[in-house]
Parts: structure tokens; sequence; C-alpha cells
């Protein structure tokens, strides 16, 4: 009889609707898969199994755990066991754990509960257990297994013990018995340092089954001493006879004395001794034939064997770009140079311009020789005729032969307008006639009205012209027309070719001279905005003379550095105001000349380009009135900008290959040679210094490639400005 209860309220009517389960369904570990007769005649018995559990092994199996394992687990008494390959077993579990959980969701109260005290029973058939015998024979298998593994392990640890107790014996026998190196006399040392070296030898002996060869051992004791200790009788001995040839490149490159290499062998053995190294760098100054120059201090070298020598290694680099047939251009430069305060060379070198020449470094500068002495003509010709000499021969001659080959070859004749005026037996280059490939007067220079070929033709130099003047040399000016001495060597006029990099840095000298007169009384804002460029610059008044002032002689780098720069600040510099526009365009054009008259690779039409733009410019600085910009401050260089160098870049496609920027990088590292000399034969030391550079150079170290992406950092002035900066702090 069913009950009622209207006065309860809905909340005792919620009360009866919802069952708590947990207080009447039995604990889930308490149920198991009971085992049953099939009533299939293909089956084997039948699983009885709890639909709470099917709901559990739904909800809660993890991913890789199959349906049969679980029942298996559930079995009573573990009496059958259901096959793992069994996939029938395994998809019919599957579903019917599905279909139990859809049926307790969808029930509610006494549904619910009922749906989970029954049970599914599950048909077992024939191939989806596993018989007794089978898991015998598994079990055996398995047994079979882990003794002969236990076995195994027996005997594996039988053979460690008997490796513990062979290497507790050889350490015993390799322990210092006696006391330590340091407290041993020297000879007792020098037995116990062969001791080690046995035992190291020994202990190494592995390394062969890598294919690699212990030769020595470094060790240090406790007090800091080091020894070299060899594993083979010859291993000392031949450690200090021979020297890592890279070893002596480094010595050489960067100048370091035979004191200071000495004191660093003390301490560290396994360097070589520095005898080998002074006896290598003998070895290697016989490889060179070098000549004393009579009546002075100075050396060289014959000019075609080291030619010869250099092509041939240039060749065996890169063959295909020499060919016998076509010419190779060979530069010539001399150069005057201040190593220190009283003492001055004159040095005479060479350079392939080919590509594998590196022309513009100092490395593929090569020096023929070097004489102790001022820049002029006495000691040039009279030290160098012998090299002047086999130059003429040369260029008669006109080819060289290198491994049997017979190349052409065409010199030329490359430096500042000092020494080619020198060479061309010329007077100073602030005489009359001081231009090298005219006779253009003095007070002629500015007159840009002549048409290009004007002074290249009836007014050209040569040296027919040149020794016929310097016949007439007891006459007036006007008729020898500078030629004071007579021509040094056979090379053509023509073939003499204008330094760009010094017509740069002299025109930009003028320039910048006219600038700072021009901004007086406000020079300091000036050096504020030269300093503002990234270069380190000063004005100051000199004590000996009244009101004249000098300034910080700037770098070629800075120099371009400020052309680049400073006409772009100019308008806030106080000039007068009525040259103002026309002294920063002045600045501008000066700029792209330069860029065009370097350029390696000019436009087809650069030649006319830069003849028109520099007689714009030349008429553009005589426009300027004020100090410095008069006629006769157009030096030699501005009449050679305007006549010459056109003709030269329309002859021989650019004239920054005649560019002296790798004499004065090779004049740098000759200086550095010659400090690191013994001062006693310094042009010797100087000339076999870089003859064991260049025999090495394939020891140099190939410098890892940098990018600098930091533009305003490497070339907006951002490096000397922190540099600055760092002066400035240290001053405190």
């Amino acid at each position: 009889m069913e009950s009622t209860n209207h006065g309860e309220g809905p909340v005792a009517a919620s009360k009866r609707r919802y069952i708590p389960l947990n207080d009447v369904l039995p604990p889930l570990e308490t149920l198991v898969v009971a085992i049953e007769g099939s009533v299939d005649p293909d089956g084997v018995c039948c699983l009885s199994i709890p639909n709470r559990v099917l709901g559990d092994w739904a909800n809660n199996r993890e991913k890789n755990t199959s349906f049969v394992a679980l029942a298996n687990e559930y079995i009573v008494d573990e009496a059958i066991t259901l096959n793992p390959e069994a996939a029938r077993l395994e998809d019919l579990l599957y579903r019917k754990s599905l279909g139990v959980v859809s049926k307790v969701r969808a029930a509610r109260g006494v549904n619910r509960k009922n749906a989970l005290l029954r049970s599914t029973t599950i048909t077992i058939l024939n191939g989806e257990t596993i018989s007794a015998a089978d898991l015998q024979s598994e079990l055996n298998e398995v047994t079979y297994m882990n003794e002969e593994a236990d076995a195994f392990i027996e005997g594996l640890q039988e053979e460690v013990q008997d490796l513990k107790d062979a290497l507790s014996e050889a350490q015993d026998s390799q322990n210092n018995p006696g006391g330590k190196i340091d407290a041993v006399s020297n000879r007792h040392a020098r037995r116990k340092i062969q001791e080690v070296s046995e035992h190291a030898n020994k202990a190494l002996e592995f390394l062969s089954t890598y294919g690699l060869v212990a030769e020595s051992l470094k060790v240090h004791t406790t007090s800091g001493k080091t020894f070299y200790i060899p594993f083979s009788d010859d291993a000392a001995s031949e450690n200090e006879d021979t020297v890592d040839l890279r070893v002596l490149y480094i010595l050489d490159r960067y100048g370091v004395s035979d004191a200071f290499y000495h004191e660093l062998a003390m301490l560290f053995s396994e360097l070589p001794r520095s005898r080998a190294v002074k006896k290598a760098r003998t070895d290697l100054n016989h490889t060179m034939q070098l000549t004393r120059i009579p009546g002075h201090e100075g050396a060289y070298r014959s000019f075609e064997r080291s030619l010869c020598e250099q092509l041939s290694t240039m060749i065996a680099q890169d063959a295909t770009s020499f060919q016998p047939n076509q010419k190779i251009k060979v530069r010539i430069s001399g150069d005057g140079a201040k190593f220190s305060r009283t003492s001055s060379f004159v040095l005479l070198s060479y350079a392939i311009l080919m590509p594998v020449g590196r022309y513009l470094s100092g490395i593929g500068n090569h020096t023929i020789a070097v004489v102790k002495g001022a820049e002029d003509y006495d000691t040039i010709s009279t030290a160098f005729a012998a090299t002047f000499q086999e130059i003429d021969g040369l260029q008669q001659l006109g080819f060289v032969a290198v491994n049997g080959v017979s190349y052409n070859i065409e010199l030329f004749f490359s430096s500042d307008m000092k020494f080619m005026l020198t060479m061309l037996g010329l007077n100073a280059a602030n005489s009359i006639y001081a231009c090298p490939k005219c006779t253009v007067h003095r007070d002629c220079r500015w007159d840009v009205s002549k048409p290009e070929s004007y002074y290249s033709t009836t007014m050209a130099r040569t040296l027919v012209t040149l020794r016929r003047a310097f016949a007439s040399h007891g006459r007036t000016a006007a008729v020898h027309q500078g030629s004071v001495n007579r021509p040094l060597t056979a090379i053509p006029v023509d073939h003499m070719m204008i330094d760009e990099l010094h017509l740069f840095l002299r025109i930009f000298d003028v320039m910048l001279r006219n600038l700072i007169k021009m901004s007086e009384p406000h020079t300091q804002q000036l050096v504020a905005y030269i300093r503002s460029c990234g270069v380190s610059f000063n004005i100051w008044e000199c004590e000996s003379s009244d009101g004249k002032v000098e300034w910080t002689s700037l770098t070629g780098e800075a120099k371009k550095k400020v052309l680049k720069l400073l006409p772009s600040k100019m308008k806030d510099i106080p000039l007068p105001n009525a040259f103002l526009d026309d002294v920063v365009q002045l600045w501008k054009d000066f700029e792209v000349l330069y860029n065009l008259l370097s350029s390696e690779t000019p436009p087809p039409n650069a030649a006319d380009d830069l003849h028109l733009k520099a007689k714009r410019w030349i008429q553009l600085f005589l426009w300027i009135k004020s100090d410095g910009h008069q006629k006769k401050f157009v030096t030699p260089y501005f009449h050679v900008m305007v006549y010459h160098v056109p003709d030269a870049i329309r002859q021989y496609g650019n004239i920054k290959q005649f560019s002296c920027q790798g004499v004065e990088k090779h004049n740098d590292d000759s200086k550095r040679n010659y400090f690191s000399s013994n001062r006693w034969d310094a042009p010797a030391e100087i000339m076999l210094a870089e003859h064991r550079l260049e025999l090495l150079q394939q020891y140099a170290r190939e410098k890892r490639h940098y990018t600098k992406h930091a533009a305003a950092y490497w070339h907006e002035g951002g490096m000397q400005e922190t540099r600055s900066q760092m002066r400035e702090t240290l001053k405190y």
C-alpha cells in the first residue's frame, strides 16, 4: 500500500526522490567477476560482471590498459586467464561498459540503484582463454631465463672484483714511496719525473684505440712549478730543437723581442727553447739574398727575383687570373718615413696589381730596398742606383719568366708629390714648375678655362723633354722648367701615377686651414663640431709665434669622416654669412669628387664627369673671397685633379689601383720591425723580418667575420665618443 504524506512539503518529497547510493551499494573493492557455465555450445564459460565494475572500467580505465587485462584482475581466484589478444572479447567488454554507463546516467533513484546492483553476463569462446599448460610453459621459460641471468650476474661480479683487486695493486705500485718533487734534490726529482712518465704512458695506452699518440704531459707542482714530461726518449730533445712555425710567425708579426720570449719559454717548458727559435729564424733568413748598400746604412734585394717569387706564389693560388699573353701591372712606390725622433728611412717597394695580390694592404707591398737617411735626390740616387738599374732593365725587357713561362709586365710608379718630383729630377712642390705631368706655370694652375687635352699634348712632360731640360739647367727656369736633376728611372712619365690618397689629404688640409681661418675668433665652436664627427681634434696657439695657431693632424680615415659629416653641421658654425653657403657647397662637392676619383669601378663617363666637376669646384674655391682662397693657394694637386687624373682614369680604368694606401700600411709594419730589431743593422732587419712573414703567411690565423650592425657606433662617431668619455673618466 503506497503511503502518502501531503503535509511534509517539498523538502520531504525531495529527500524521498534521491537515494544515497553509497549507503546501500557494496564497496567496489569487494566485487568480483564470477564464472558461470556456458549455454553456448561454442562457449567455454560465462563471466558475470557487476555493472558497477563495468562502469568503473569505462570511467577510470587508464589509456594503455585493455578491458581484458582488467577482467583478469577481477576473476574469482584466477580460475581462468583471458587471452589479451582476443579482439572480440576486448570489443565486447568495451561496448558493454559503455552501455552500463548510459543506463546508469539515464536512471534515477531506485532504478539507478537497481541498475548498479545488476550484473552483465558475457560468453567466453574457444581460443579466448589461456590454458594452464601454456601458462606453465611460460612460467618455466621465465624461470630458466632468471636462472641464467643470475649466473651471468654472479660471473660479472667476480670479474669486477678481480678488476678492483688488480687496480688496487696497480695503484699501490704507482704510489710515490718517497718525498714530493718539491722536497727532493734536482737529481732525485728527475728520477721521479721518469717514473711519472712511465706510469702515465701505461695509463694512456687506450689512446691508440682512438688513433691518437701522446707525446708529452704538462704538470704543475703545488708550489706552481711546471714540468714537461716526455713519453719517449727523443721527445724532450725534439721539443727543444724544433719550432712550430706558427710561433715564429706570431713573434715576427707582432714584434715580440727575443728577451721577452726567452722569459716566457723559461716559465712554460713546453714552448720551444729560445735558441731553437733563433736558429729557425736564421735558417729562414738564409733563404733571402740580401746585399748591403755601399756608403750607406741600407740594404736591397733583387727586384726581379722577388717579383718572380711573388708571381709564382700568386699563380699557384689562382692560376686562372694569370695568362701568358696578358700584361701584369706592377706598381713601384717610394716613400720616406720617420721611425723615431732621430731616425729617418727611405723605402722602395712594389705591389702586383692583381686582386690576389692584396695591393691595398700592407701584406701586398714588398720592400726591395731600405736606406737610412733623408728623402732627397742625393740619397735616393746613390743608395738605390743598383735597384733603379734593375728596374730599367725590366722596363726595357717587358717580361719575366716564372716556372718556364713568360709573363708580360707593365711597370708603374706611384708616390706622393715630393717623392715623384724627386724621381723625375724636378724641383720641389712649391717651385714654379711643380707639376710632374706638364710644364704649367705656378701662376697658371688656377686657370681651368683650357680644354682637357691642353696640358697633355704640347705641354706634356716626357723622359726626352726632362733629359733635354736638365741639360739646359744652367739657364733660366723658363728654359729648364724645373728639371734640376736627371730622371732616376726609365719608367715613362705617363706611367708615373698620382696617388689619390695624398691628393685627398693635401687638398683637405687646404680646406681645413681655410675653414679655421674663417671661423676665427670662434674656433672652439668649430672644434666642438669637428669632435662631434667622432674624431679627436683641437686647436691651440703656438707659444713661439705671435697669434699663429696649430691644430691636430688628423689621420686619413678621420679626414674622410669629417668630410662626410661636417658639411651638414656647418650651418651652425659662425662663418661669414656672405660665403657660408658656398663653403658648405665646396665641402660637399669635394666629397663627390673624391668618391668619383677613388672608385675602383667608376662609371663609363667618369673621366669627363670628373673633369667638369673639378673645374667647377676650383671656380667655386676661387669665388669665395677670404684668406686662403686666392689663386696662389691652388696647389699642384688641384691642377692634377682637373687635367691629369681624368686622363689616367680614361686610360687605365681607375687610379685606385695606384693608391699608396697599402704603402702607408707597409711603412707602419716596417716601423714595428725597426723597433723589434737590434738597431745595429736596422735596414737589413726590416727586410729580413718582412721576408720571414712572407714565407710564413700561410700560418696566419684566419680572422672570424664580424658584421658591424650598429652604424651609429662604428661609422657616425659613437666609438670615438665612447673612447673620449673613457679618457675623461681616467682624468679623475
